[in-house]
């Protein structure tokens, strides 16, 4: 079986020391610094110092939990870190947000305060080389898996965007107009918006290969009854 040793500056991480105490919140305040960081520089609503209060308010749970079992006995360590990973969704769903077109957002921030959380649990219980690996690889795919997922998109061909319209006539004559650009109208949703007359509306849309999504947007614009084009 592998062996991983929870060794750090020659100290067994998994004793509960006031130097493995100070040591567990440094590497917790180091881990969480880094994922928030990345989250603040995308000006995402949950940045570092989220990310860092997350981290050590797990970190110190299950701390707890370990000097409860050392000095009261027999007990269960794990109890205080499962209210953790199921309390920390009050916090996951003030960053998901729906905005004016029904676009949600938010939800990876949620997933990464969630997975900080349980890094942070990690943390605390003395696990380092398991915390320190998942940070890696929640780093690579908060940074490096969001530009792939960019490119995919803009290279699918398909084409999400709202559209506000002056009147429900607008939407009919949008509707013809993609048909008679050879557009495939994949998912079509409306939305009130505004004053009584005005009217929104969500497409997802599929174009020609030899079209960019800039060009699709431009070309849709000039639609008769069209007020505003965004692509979500």
């Amino acid at each position: 079986m592998l062996n991983l040793s929870n060794e750090v500056l020659g100290l067994n991480m998994s004793q509960l020391t006031p130097v493995t105490i100070i040591l567990r919140v440094f590497i917790a305040i180091i881990c969480s610094g880094v994922l928030g960081f990345e989250r603040t520089r995308k000006r995402r609503p949950a940045g570092v110092r989220t990310y860092m209060l997350v981290c050590l308010g797990a970190a110190l749970t299950m701390m707890t939990s370990q000097y409860v079992a050392i000095n009261v006995g027999d007990t269960d360590v794990t109890r205080l870190g499962a209210q953790v990973i199921s309390g920390i969704g009050f916090i996951g769903a003030g960053t998901i947000i729906c905005t004016g077109y029904h676009q949600i957002k938010g939800l990876t921030t949620a997933a990464g305060l969630w997975a900080s959380a349980c890094m942070g649990l990690a943390i605390g219980i003395g696990f380092i080389y398991g915390a320190i690996v998942t940070c890696i690889a929640m780093f690579f795919v908060m940074t490096l898996m969001d530009k792939t997922e960019h490119d995919f998109l803009q290279h699918s061909h398909q084409l999400r965007i709202f559209v506000l319209f002056h009147s429900v006539d607008g939407i009919k004559q949008f509707i013809l107009f993609l048909k008679g650009q050879k557009y495939s109208m994949m998912d079509f949703e409306t939305t009130k918006v505004g004053g009584e007359s005005a009217l929104g509306a969500l497409f997802t849309i599929k174009y020609p290969e030899k079209l960019t999504h800039v060009q699709v947007v431009d070309g849709l614009s000039k639609c008769e009854g069209v007020v505003m084009i965004e692509e979500l």
